[in-house]
């Protein structure tokens, strides 16, 4: 194989992909974009909203309002609510008139005053993020009430409050700054790494490959004095250079939305803002040694994506044809994504690391979270490099049959 003509192909194949300005925006301005507005515009907005909803005084529905004590109403409203009474609670929440409310059965204030357990029902629409939030201020006081209520009687009965909770439970959290700092949501790092792989690598492969076959290119190419090997290779650098592009720029775009939401925007944003920064991982501290790790992993994850395309697209007849090969192709990489919040449920284990696809992700989210250890990246990079040189050797035999090049 001669190194000058695998070149030659592949810069072919990259200037042939940016000549289409949608190359350019797919590959390089979305992911840069997408990642930061994820990590800055979630916080912000979901936080704002709740800030406000928390803050702002909302008129709830109270069926049977005369049977509270003054000292619930008075909790209620310190939770910025205001209890309008309603004849049906249910009904009212239902159409909309309010986004949450309290049903107080008949006898409620009778039971509370001889001592008896007393019920009441708070109404929200389940899903309903306001209806959920503004059931929380009614929640809420009632919890406190009936804190304040318990409190009471016991003093009554001459004992301490304290004997409710003989035993106080402390937490501890076990897990590491880098795991603390990366957020709940840290998975979608590798995701939105692994989802531009194949985003920005397809549209190359489907023109490489089907495209060259409906534009008749293809036997040009192939009659030149040039190796089947040399094209496959070529070909495939230039995929493999789309993909890697486009997860590079999604790496660069979460390394600057993490530095400006945590440099910038989270001494400006609530409480609510905060968690959900945290969340998404506003809070990550990058190294040199990460961002290496991501890319070594981002680079073979790129060259199995190239290969799997090369192969699969080869087989299409049209440029149509071929993107309705590559669609479902997402699913390989959305099962292991999906698979890779629940990594501790399922319990793989570090057999996870033998599987390919799944075991770049489970790595990259390793090195998000600084738990990445030295078996781990060996034995995923020396798998995936092994399911590149096969998915290498199925391309190259698809290049060397005439019933797949010429089936038109």
């Amino acid at each position: 194989m001669r190194p000058v003509y695998v070149g030659r192909i592949a810069a072919k194949e990259i200037l042939s992909t940016l000549r289409d300005t949608r190359a350019i925006v797919s590959n390089l301005v979305i992911p840069l974009v997408l990642l930061p507005v994820m990590m800055l515009g979630l916080p912000l907005l979901l936080g704002g909203l709740f800030e406000r909803e928390t803050t702002t005084v909302t008129e709830l529905a109270v069926e049977g309002l005369a049977e509270l004590p003054d000292e619930l109403v008075a909790l209620a409203e310190a939770q910025n609510a205001v209890l309008i009474d309603v004849p049906d609670a249910l009904a009212a929440v239902r159409e909309g008139t309010y986004s949450a409310g309290l049903i107080a059965p008949a006898g409620f204030a009778e039971a509370l005053t001889e001592g008896r357990a007393a019920e009441v029902t708070i109404v929200a629409k389940t899903g309903n993020l306001r209806g959920e939030l503004n059931g929380g201020k009614l929640r809420g006081a009632v919890d406190a009430y009936t804190q304040s209520l318990v409190a009471d009687r016991l003093r009554e009965a001459g004992l301490d409050p304290a004997v409710l909770r003989p035993i106080a439970v402390a937490s501890a959290d076990a897990s590491t700054e880098a795991e603390r700092s990366s957020g709940q949501l840290a998975w979608l790092i590798p995701f939105f790494i692994a989802i531009w792989t194949l985003t920005g690598g397809q549209m190359t492969a489907i023109d490489a490959t089907a495209g060259e076959k409906e534009r008749g290119t293809l036997e040009v190419l192939l009659v030149a004095p040039v190796r089947r090997t040399e094209v496959v290779f070529g070909k495939f650098l230039a995929v493999m250079t789309f993909g890697l592009s486009a997860a590079v720029m999604a790496i660069v775009g979460f390394v600057l939305g993490g530095t400006v939401l945590r440099r910038i925007f989270l001494p400006l944003i609530g409480g609510e803002g905060g968690e959900m920064a945290s969340m998404m991982g506003g809070t990550l501290t990058i190294t040199p040694a990460t961002i290496g790790l991501l890319l070594v992993s981002a680079l073979l994850l790129a060259a199995v994506v190239a290969a799997l395309l090369l192969t699969v697209t080869l087989f299409a007849r049209s440029f149509k044809e071929a993107q309705t090969y590559v669609a479902p192709m997402s699913f390989v990489l959305l099962v292991p994504a999906i698979a890779l919040q629940f990594r501790e449920l399922i319990g793989t284990g570090d057999a996870a690391y033998w599987i390919p696809v799944y075991n770049a992700m489970v790595l990259m989210d390793d090195v998000v979270k600084g738990s990445a250890t030295a078996s781990a990246i060996g034995i995923t990079w020396l798998v995936m490099a092994a399911m590149v040189a096969l998915l290498l050797v199925l391309a190259n035999a698809s290049f060397r049959r005439e019933d797949v090049l010429f089936r038109t």
